[in-house]
């Protein structure tokens, strides 16, 4: 894995400094423009030396030659020292003043070197000095001011000579060198501006590549690095603390109910939240410490070197983990909301035979959800049976979704029976036939259905299966067939329209088809709950609450709810003969149920004694394994003629 450049480390080498390249690109013409300089220099004394005093040749030569050196010298110091160093504003002053000396010395020829009886190397020193202007435009246009200086130093004296001599020749020239002079000077500003949109180019295109760099490495919300940039590090750093010996710790770190705060005050206010949880948590970790934003409201702090030994690092990764939990102690002020949070946090350490980044990230991420699991704001170490843990809810995730889709799904149906023996109902329960384990109860999988999304398709399948099972029964006896619909199946949307296309599409009569629901669907929206029983309801279809008492149960919405049935959890049924207060329970629902015109249905009757207890209090109606266990939709058809005598024998 190729290591990824810190970002934020190269962000102010990205931006094109204009005038330090203007400066670097006069530099870099400085080699050539010395050549030039010294060939024409010796072509120019060697043509002249028979015309003009040796002396004034001689010193021309000497101050063109000591002003090359010059600027050698400062080319040298330039091209050796530090980019940072090159910005420096010295270095374009110096390359101002070699450029301009050498202009000057040039521009001296026509008042020291004019050879004013030769009208033929008059015309030859005007073309050696025309070309060293034309050189200058290509490497001096870069800084206009600096070329349209140079220019003026060469060719405004011999403008001067020639505009001075007393022929018409002389002033032709004199005309001819102001149009050239004229000429190269708007070809150096149409190069300069040539020169500085190339750059501005330059520059706005490292930009982009910066901003796409930074997008690509980074979370736009918190400034954080995200999770390509985290798995970077951590790669890095496993491969550090193997080669140094020490031990790294990943802490994985979940808001608790960050959900609630989006949906009640917006997304605007929980980004502000997200930004001022990553502010809290950066002012706490080192420099050396990483954290990243993964997702949503997940966070991760990768620390390097938090101990040299196994006790020595779990030791510190929790008493860090258990300081993090404390920056929540104190309330979030955003936009005058005080908000107040929680989080649960996951900690693995490594090297602990990890292969992969993507392992370890793994790892911290179970063990913060088991924190989650043991009442949150709390923080959980990796272990290797959380994993094992994971590893099964996945196989059984994958099963079940090909169950689904591959048929791999059975109805089964409890009886439910009345005090003198008829069968009044059944309730449908799922069960999956797995080919290793055989039919596999709800118990197993209903859970995890809920927690990956899988429960709509379930909870459709067995309403559906039901409903057809309903409709083929109906000819043959008065039987209710109860569904347990799950609280995220009868919150959905589509919930009740899904319900009416069912009944039409299975012919099932809705007057026997009855709901159960728990008691969590009811607290969590009690008004939208009412409304969508009552729409229900009117089409013909019955309500009861199941596993009652074991949840929030209340009267306040008991009275408000169009309920039919209450079901007695079979957690109270079961020690009925040896717990008295399971028996008062129960007695106390019967009492309850009666008073408010429902039903009531015991779960889990397995013994004589619990029958004859339910009996004696005026329950009326049992569901469990003494009249039976589920069996197929075939098991239930043949029972509708053969009546189950209810008496508790002994």
């Amino acid at each position: 894995m190729t290591a990824t450049p810190d970002v934020r480390s190269r962000d102010s080498d990205d931006n094109v400094n204009i005038p330090l390249e203007q400066v670097k690109i006069v530099f870099a013409a400085v080699p050539l423009s010395l050549a030039a300089n010294l060939i024409n220099s010796i072509i120019l004394s060697a043509a002249l030396w028979a015309l003009v005093a040796h002396a004034f040749i001689l010193t021309w030569f000497f101050a063109i030659s000591a002003a090359s050196v010059f600027r050698w010298y400062t080319y040298r110091r330039f091209t050796a020292t530090t980019e940072a160093s090159r910005a420096d504003p010295s270095w374009r002053s110096l390359a101002a003043i070699g450029t301009l000396l050498t202009g000057a010395l040039w521009g001296s020829t026509a008042l020291f070197l004019f050879p004013a009886d030769s009208m033929v190397h008059q015309v030859f020193l005007a073309f050696v000095i025309a070309g060293i202007s034309a050189a200058a435009v290509t490497t001096l246009s870069a800084v206009h001011g600096l070329a349209a200086g140079f220019l003026l130093l060469t060719l405004g004296p011999m403008m001067w000579r020639f505009l001075a001599a007393d022929h018409v020749l002389g002033h032709t020239m004199a005309l001819m060198t102001a149009l050239f002079a004229l000429m190269i000077v708007v070809s150096s500003g149409r190069l300069h501006r040539t020169i500085l949109e190339s750059l501005q180019i330059r520059n706005e295109r490292r930009q982009a590549e910066r901003t796409i760099r930074h997008q690509a490495l980074f979370d736009q919300l918190t400034g954080l690095p995200n999770r390509r940039l985290l798995l970077d590090r951590l790669h890095q750093e496993m491969a550090r603390s193997i080669r140094h010996g020490h031990m790294g710790a990943v802490l994985f770190l979940d808001l608790d109910h960050f959900k609630t705060i989006n949906d009640s005050l917006g997304h605007r206010i929980g980004d502000m939240l997200l930004q001022s949880v990553a502010a809290r948590l950066l002012r706490r970790l080192r420099g050396e410490d990483t954290v990243a934003r993964i997702g949503g409201d997940e966070f991760v702090a990768l620390i390097p070197e938090i101990g040299a030994s196994d006790g020595n690092a779990v030791a510190n990764s929790r008493q860090l983990a258990i300081e993090l939990l404390e920056l929540f102690r104190h309330p979030f002020k955003i936009e005058g909301h005080t908000l107040h949070l929680s989080a649960s946090i996951g900690v693995t350490l490594f090297p602990m035979g990890q292969q992969d980044p993507e392992d370890l990230l793994q790892q911290a991420d179970v063990a913060m959800y088991s924190a989650k699991e043991s009442g949150r704001d709390t923080t959980q170490l990796f272990l290797p049976s959380m994993q094992a843990a994971v590893d099964e809810r996945l196989k059984i995730e994958r099963g079940l979704r090909h169950a689904l889709a591959h048929g791999g799904l059975e109805l089964y149906y409890q009886p439910q029976v009345a005090d003198d023996g008829k069968l009044i109902g059944a309730e449908a329960l799922a069960r999956w036939k797995h080919p290793e384990h055989g039919l596999v109860s709800p118990a197993q999988f209903i859970r995890i259905a809920e927690e990956t999304g899988l429960i709509y398709q379930l909870g459709d399948w067995v309403l559906r299966r039901a409903c057809d099972d309903l409709a083929r029964l109906s000819a043959d006896a008065d039987l209710h067939i109860s569904v347990n619909i799950s609280p995220k199946q009868f919150r959905e949307a589509g919930f009740v329209e899904r319900v009416r296309v069912i009944l039409a599409d299975t012919g099932a009569p809705p007057e026997r088809l009855t709901l159960e629901i728990t008691e969590s669907v009811v607290i969590d929206n009690i008004e939208q709950t009412v409304e969508r029983m009552h729409t229900l309801k009117a089409l013909g279809i019955s309500f009861s609450v199941d596993d009652f008492g074991t949840g929030h149960s209340s009267l306040a919405y008991l009275k408000r709810l169009p309920l039919d049935t209450l079901k007695i959890d079979q957690s109270f049924v079961r020690d009925i003969g040896t717990d008295p207060n399971d028996a008062v329970i129960v007695d106390t629902i019967i009492v309850m149920a009666r008073h408010l015109g429902m039903e009531v249905i015991a779960e889990g009757v397995e013994t004589d004694e619990a029958l004859r207890f339910l009996l004696s209090k005026g329950c009326r109606q049992f569901q469990g394994y003494l009249f039976g266990k589920p069996e197929p939709i075939e098991a239930l058809r043949s029972r509708l003629h053969t009546p189950q005598a209810v008496e508790a024998s002994g």
